[in-house]
């Protein structure tokens, strides 16, 4: 079942002036329930434009988004309702904090949705497991956190609100290889303990390969493809005219390939490479 659906959207920036843009347009697509579907496209291609639509924050010139089978659009006044259920990670988010505390900065967003007492502490706890914010830091001023904790508690601020779909804005902009690793353990462990439904927009190639089970390319505010992860890296050619790329592990593979190496499948991320190398390497001992 469809958890979020896109039909026909188009959103014209600047409309009747010179300048006017449809920065997405005539996009359709539909999203199953406890999916983790990247968003994948060259700089302007329309990816951020296009997420916002999905709670609200913009609404569509032309098409609809619905929720569960409902347009979210349907009643301008329950919008807010929809951001409760739809949440969205900003690129950089730390620079949203603002609570003196880390604790209140985290049990902002459910406390504003009606949550109070036992069951506020208990889903910020939750939450706080889920995401690895240490016990320590509950009190400290989030300002004083590490760039990489202040991201944590950020995203554990959208998580405790429990929304059912949860969008991320290039998630990992900014962190070195231990903070990416991080965060998509985040993503995993969240995923897993909640069901939730996950949307990523990523330049990184690596991740999606990683974490995603379908991966949506825009390009130029149409949708180029939306397949599983292997069909969409099958083409490493297709991609690179669009200005796009596969995984370096998958590019490695197409090298050997090149040279002329028998190689039984195209490798997407390291884990799979390591396998099917092993795999070759034990066949060729034993024949």
């Amino acid at each position: 079942m469809a958890i979020l659906e896109v039909k026909n959207l188009t959103h014209t920036y600047s409309g009747n002036s010179p300048f006017v843009n449809d920065a997405v347009s005539d996009v359709s697509f539909a999203i199953e329930k406890g999916e983790i579907v990247g968003i994948i496209g060259h700089t302007g291609s329309g990816k951020s434009t296009l997420v916002q639509h999905l709670n609200g924050l913009l609404k569509p010139t032309e098409g609809e988004v619905l929720f569960e089978n409902e347009d979210i659009w349907a009643n301008p006044k329950e919008i807010r309702k929809i951001r409760s259920k739809v949440g969205l990670v900003f690129q950089y988010p730390e620079y949203q904090l603002f609570e003196e505390t880390v604790i209140k900065d985290i049990a902002f967003g459910p406390k504003n949705m009606g949550l109070e007492g036992d069951e506020l502490d208990k889903t910020v706890k939750e939450i706080c497991e889920i995401v690895g914010v240490k016990h320590e830091f509950f009190e400290k001023s989030p300002f004083d956190l590490s760039g990489g904790e202040k991201r944590r508690v950020a995203i554990a601020g959208v998580m405790a609100m429990k929304p059912e779909v949860i969008v991320f804005d290039e998630p990992t902009a900014g962190l070195d290889p231990k903070g990416r690793e991080d965060v998509m353990k985040i993503i995993r462990n969240y995923r897993k303990a909640t069901g939730a439904t996950v949307i990523i927009i990523s330049h990184s190639m690596e991740d999606m390969a990683n974490l995603a089970d379908k991966i949506l390319v825009m390009n130029k505010g149409k949708i180029y493809k939306f397949d599983t992860v292997a069909n969409v890296f099958s083409n490493s050619e297709e991609l690179r005219n669009i200005g796009l790329n596969v995984p370096i592990v998958t590019r490695v593979f197409e090298e050997l390939s090149d040279l002329g190496i028998n190689l039984p499948e195209r490798a997407l991320t390291i884990d799979s490479a390591v396998e099917i190398l092993s795999a070759l390497k034990a066949e060729v001992e034993n024949a």
